[in-house]
């Protein structure tokens, strides 16, 4: 599943950055079902065994000792994690032309839940899990199927004009860079930019 997490705006990396840590340091640590471990207490110590069940209530585990197949109850804390049996957060996905968002997959919400609770800069879980066809857009550069040309208004899309809009002066094809003049600006400042930043946001009119 997909899940969409709110953060606050401009944050966006940060967040991801402190997540993928979260990962490493704690969920890739935390025993799940079908998990191999090595214990370390008790008559079984320095044994390797399988996590067969987890106790929803107590949290205790079962093992099922590696060569000997005996079951054994212990505490999460009395193992170690060897061997993930699935990888419990499989990416996470932050995109430039979404801010304030970020997408989590994993097998489970509760996972989600466990990565995310106390994070910096976490507003919370949108409810309605997401399909990957949603995120496709953000994932896969769009092709740019309308030709930008002179007096065509475009939006920065990257870099430090990133969402200021401007109309299109000159075309450079050979080193794929525009001329342009930005909008909003108080006095007109004119400024090149890759192709690459941009898109298109209105053709110019016939008549202008």
């Amino acid at each position: 599943m997909i899940v969409a997490v709110r953060t606050t705006t401009g944050r966006e990396a940060a967040v991801v950055e402190s997540l993928v840590i979260r990962v490493k340091s704690r969920l890739m640590k935390e025993p799940d079902a079908a998990d191999e471990v090595k214990i370390k207490v008790g008559a079984f110590k320095g044994k390797e065994g399988i996590v067969k069940e987890i106790d929803s209530d107590t949290e205790e585990l079962k093992i099922e000792v590696k060569d000997s197949g005996q079951m054994i109850t212990l505490e999460k804390k009395d193992v170690e994690v060897v061997k993930k049996a699935k990888q419990p957060i499989k990416a996470i996905l932050q995109t430039e032309d979404l801010r304030g968002y970020i997408f989590i997959e994993a097998d489970d919400e509760d996972k989600i839940l466990e990565l995310v609770k106390g994070a910096p800069h976490i507003r919370g879980l949108v409810g309605k899990e997401v399909s990957i066809d949603q995120l496709e857009r953000f994932i896969v550069p769009e092709k740019q199927t309308i030709k930008i040309e002179p007096g065509d208004i475009i939006e920065v899309i990257s870099g430090p004009f990133k969402g200021e809009r401007a109309k299109v002066q000159r075309i450079d094809e050979v080193k794929q860079e525009l001329s342009i003049e930005l909008l909003e600006a108080a006095i007109p400042i004119a400024v090149t930019i890759p192709m690459a930043a941009v898109r298109l946001y209105e053709k110019k009119k016939e008549n202008s």
